[in-house]
């Protein structure tokens, strides 16, 4: 998918502002309460992005990963997410993440399938990285009206 890489290349300094257009902070926070992990949990944000969802599951989190495969969008990640010390930012694409099987009590992924070159592979990557009994949490946009984005 060269272009989501180019798309997130250009857009990575504003996609701050951007992404408020396509998912809120009440999403975001019904998604991780739905989930139930408990604090001290350990948890992934696959296609992190520039941190929007991981600066949510840091607070309460014992550590905190965040994958994505774009430079740009990593680096204002590492801008947003300076005040966390649980967090830990590595350059990933979803099929195949460096951590071991089994060590994540939960795994996130807002907004990221549709950007999967392979979506079937990159659940199953998930899975493997979650203990048995973790939670697999993937979210996607809120209702909207924009049509470019449905392409």
């Amino acid at each position: 998918m060269d272009e989501s890489k180019e798309y997130f290349a250009e857009v990575a300094q504003d996609w701050d502002a951007m992404r408020s257009e396509f998912f809120t902070e009440e999403m975001r926070d019904d998604a991780i309460a739905r989930a139930k992990l408990p604090p001290g949990s350990v948890v992934a944000d696959v296609g992190t992005g520039t941190g929007f969802v991981l600066s949510a599951l840091a607070r309460d989190a014992a550590h905190a990963y965040g994958f994505d495969e774009s430079d740009e969008m990593l680096s204002v990640a590492r801008k947003n997410l300076s005040g966390y010390a649980n967090v830990t930012l590595k350059q990933a694409e979803g099929t195949t993440m460096p951590l071991a099987d089994g060590v994540l009590d939960g795994v996130f992924a807002n907004m990221y399938l549709h950007h999967a070159e392979d979506p079937p592979a990159a659940i199953r990557e998930m899975v493997r990285i979650l203990k048995p009994g973790g939670v697999l949490c993937i979210t996607d946009m809120d209702e909207h009206d924009h049509e470019e984005q449905r392409t």
